[in-house]
C-alpha cells in the first residue's frame, strides 16, 4: 500500500476540517479562571456564548477545565494567612477546596443559557482498568447522546504524583482520543505559538525546532507552550486538528471558526484514527 506523504494544507482545506468538526475539546486554562470575578464572568459569558452557537450547528462540545486549584487558594486565603507553596499534599487539598467552586462558576453561567453540564473527574487508573476504561467512555458517549456539555479535570486531589498526566494540556488530548474528538481547541493568554515573537498561523508537523521554542508556564497553571505543544503532537500523528488561541478574545472560538485567521493551527492531512485501549495506553505510558 502506498502511504500519501504528510504535507501542509491550505487555508481554505485548514478552515474545512475546522468547519466540519462534530465533535469538539475545548480546553479551558486555570488563567481563564483566576482573575478578578469581573474578568472570570467576561470569559465565561464570552465562553458559553461561542458555546451555545456551536450547538446550534449541531456539535458536541466538552470542556477540559483547569482552575481547581486556583480557586481552592481563593477560598483557603479568606481562613489562613500562612504562605502557600506548591507541595503536593498542598496541591490537593486546594484542588479539594477548589473543584466545588470551579463547578459551580460554571453551574452558574451555562444555567442561565438553558444549557446541562456534568462533571468528570478520573486519573490514570481508570485508563489502566478495564472497567473503567469501558465504564469513561459509555460516561462521556451517554452524556454527548444527552447533549449534556461534559467538564472535566484530572482527579488532582487524590493522585499522587507518579500517577498523573501531568497537564491539563495532555489531558485533553487523552480525552480528543477517547472521544474520537474531530478538533481540540486550547484557550491561552497569547495569540498563539511564536516563534522569535512572530506568530506561527499553520504547523503542519511538530519537531524538537517548536520545542526549543516553546515557552514554559505563564501564569497559574503547571504547563505552558511546550505541554501544548505535546498535545498538539499527540493528536497531529493520529489525524486530530488542534487550534492554540487567545481565550482572552471575545469569541474566539467562534471566530476561529467562522473566520480562520486567529492563533496557531496545527494539522495535516493524516484521516483520524480511532485508537483501541491499549493503543491509547501507550502514547500516554499508562501500561
Amino acid at each position: 500500500m502506498i502511504q500519501t506523504p504528510i504535507q501542509n494544507l491550505s487555508r481554505n482545506e485548514f478552515s474545512q476540517k475546522l468547519q466540519n468538526a462534530k465533535t469538539i475539546v475545548i480546553k479551558v486554562g486555570s488563567a481563564r479562571l483566576s482573575g478578578s470575578e469581573f474578568e472570570i464572568n467576561d470569559f465565561l459569558f464570552s465562553l458559553v456564548d461561542d458555546i451555545r452557537e456551536l450547538r446550534e450547528l449541531g456539535k458536541r462540545i466538552i470542556l477540559v477545565s483547569s482552575g481547581a486549584v486556583a480557586q481552592g487558594r481563593k477560598v483557603i486565603t479568606k481562613y489562613i494567612s500562612e504562605e502557600l507553596g506548591t507541595s503536593t499534599p498542598q496541591r490537593q487539598a486546594l484542588a479539594a477546596l477548589g473543584q466545588n467552586q470551579l463547578m459551580n462558576l460554571y453551574e452558574g453561567i451555562f444555567s442561565k443559557a438553558n444549557i446541562p453540564i456534568a462533571q468528570i473527574l478520573f486519573g490514570t487508573l481508570d485508563i489502566q482498568l478495564n472497567s473503567g476504561y469501558e465504564n469513561l467512555q459509555n460516561t462521556f458517549q451517554q452524556l454527548l447522546s444527552w447533549n449534556v456539555i461534559p467538564i472535566i479535570n484530572e482527579n488532582d486531589s487524590v493522585a499522587i504524583e507518579e500517577l498523573k498526566l501531568g497537564d491539563n494540556d495532555i489531558l485533553s488530548s487523552l480525552v480528543a482520543l477517547l472521544v474520537g474528538a474531530d478538533l481540540l481547541i486550547i484557550l491561552t493568554g497569547v495569540d498563539g505559538f511564536l516563534i522569535n515573537n512572530s506568530k506561527q498561523d499553520f504547523l503542519y508537523e511538530i519537531n524538537e525546532y517548536h520545542f526549543v521554542h516553546a515557552r514554559g508556564p505563564e501564569g497559574p497553571g503547571t504547563g505552558g507552550m511546550n505541554t501544548k505543544l505535546k498535545a498538539a503532537k499527540i493528536l497531529l500523528e493520529n489525524g486530530i486538528p488542534t487550534a492554540i488561541i487567545n481565550g482572552k478574545e471575545k469569541n474566539c472560538i467562534s471566530k476561529l471558526l467562522k473566520y480562520n485567521t486567529s492563533g496557531t493551527l496545527i494539522a495535516n492531512n493524516k484521516s483520524k484514527k480511532f485508537l483501541t485501549k491499549e493503543e491509547i495506553k501507550k502514547i500516554f505510558e499508562l501500561n
